[in-house]
């Protein structure tokens, strides 16, 4: 190939945008020029009972407090300078190519339809609060990294559902009347971590309780988690009305559910998830877009850039749940997806029965390592179209290569590297 077309959609925007202050100063330092009116360092120090919330807004949602169509045009500026920088450390790499004929767009960014609690997954961490309660759920101000950090209650965060709130803040009830310690940090000793609420515009609720287990037996902890589901299912914690609830044992920072299984401990398995006319299992570990309304957007542009006929392949990395794979399968030839995550796999295959999807398929494994073989199984395929949509960890450059210039493909095939920044990889 001696010609990458390159589309680079603009922000699928929320209303607000709820990313750690300093991962956007680093992504600012790194590409653009035009700095985001990310606020001053808020120091744990400077966070009191009065103005707590005030202080958690300002680091979870910087922009909560300018008006929208601002937002837009501010993300905007910030994504053309990223863009512009992009295209001239590509070019510089690689001298051949022409910074001034290098071929991009960037497209301006919609807006989302939900503007406030629109949040289908949020992650409670636990700290010690203002008061001095080492059993707080909430967010941080500060960083474990760089020392003491103040845990916030979610209660006034506007992008969080007042549901997610809700199971929060009744976990935090259950926990203090505990007389396990917290694990704030994995060398304290403690047991009780993070929450991890989940729902589907249906309403339904999923709550995933993380537990390390230290040198507890197995009887006890089946005991723990055997109070946990008395809680949320008689007692106190029945208010929530939980669709499900997962407890999962975990001795490290994520475990996903082949290093430590998940246990039900009532309700359903999995959500259920409505997009368009098609539905989508959610499992407790699998991705899914955080904001389900914006997803159709960002969807269906994805779809138009891609200009998708009768004959496409779609190649879909970093897959999650198959939701890209499985919306476009009415208008492509057929559509491959991996990711590394293999309960997303399962749950995409699924899916795909569910949704009589027949024309796609799902792997399980690493895109470096699967990309080159899926592509050499597409070698008579006329028009592949590749979607990459990774986490925040990004693709590995190897993965990268594959796609950009694949040996094992015919010259006159053609790639198109739709890279879809959604809300929540920024």
């Amino acid at each position: 190939m001696d010609r990458l077309l390159c589309h680079v959609i603009g922000r699928y925007s929320r209303v607000h945008l709820d990313v750690d202050a300093s991962f956007l100063q680093r992504a600012v330092r790194c590409f653009s020029n035009v700095p985001l009116p990310v606020p001053e360092h808020v120091s744990p120090s400077q966070v009191t009972a009065e103005n707590q919330y005030e202080c958690i807004a300002a680091v979870v949602t910087p922009l909560w407090q300018t008006p929208y169509k601002e937002q837009l045009a501010i993300k905007l500026q910030w994504s053309q300078s990223v863009m512009w920088n992009v295209v001239k450390k590509i070019c510089k790499q690689r001298k051949s190519w022409n910074v001034k004929k290098f071929s991009y767009r960037l497209h301006r960014v919609k807006p989302s339809p939900v503007t406030e609690g629109y949040r289908n997954k949020d992650d409670f961490n636990i700290q010690t609060g203002v008061d001095g309660n080492p059993k707080t759920m909430g967010f941080f101000v500060g960083s474990p990294a760089d020392g003491p950090v103040v845990c916030v209650r979610g209660t006034h965060l506007v992008n969080i559902r007042q549901s997610h709130k809700e199971v929060a803040q009744a976990y935090e009830d259950y926990i203090r009347l505990s007389p396990l310690p917290p694990c704030c940090h994995f060398g304290d000793g403690g047991h009780w971590r993070n929450l991890v609420v989940r729902s589907n515009e249906a309403g339904q609720l999923m709550a995933v309780v993380t537990f390390h287990p230290q040198d507890l037996e197995q009887e006890r902890l089946e005991e723990e988690g055997a109070k946990l589901r008395e809680y949320f299912l008689h007692g106190p914690g029945a208010r929530c009305n939980l669709t499900s609830l997962y407890f999962q044992p975990c001795r490290h920072t994520r475990c996903t559910a082949d290093q430590a299984p998940y246990t039900l401990l009532f309700g359903d398995p999995h959500l259920t998830e409505t997009l368009e006319d098609f539905k989508f299992r959610v499992s407790p570990d699998s991705f899914f877009q955080v904001n389900t309304a914006a997803a159709a957007v960002l969807y269906n542009t994805v779809f138009s850039l891609a200009h998708l006929t009768p004959m496409t392949t779609l190649l879909d990395v970093c897959c999650g749940t198959g939701t890209m794979s499985i919306l476009a399968s009415r208008r492509v030839r057929g559509a491959v997806g991996v990711d590394s995550v293999s309960s997303a796999v399962t749950d995409a295959r699924n899916n795909a029965l569910a949704n009589e999807a027949l024309n796609v398929e799902f792997i399980a494994g690493l895109a470096e390592k699967k990309i080159p073989r899926i592509i050499a199984g597409l070698g008579m395929a006329s028009h592949i179209v590749a979607v990459v949509n990774p986490g925040r960890s990004g693709l590995r450059e190897s993965a990268l290569f594959y796609l950009y210039w694949p040996d094992t493909v015919a010259d006159s095939l053609i790639f198109e590297i739709l890279m879809a920044v959604t809300e929540d990889t920024m």
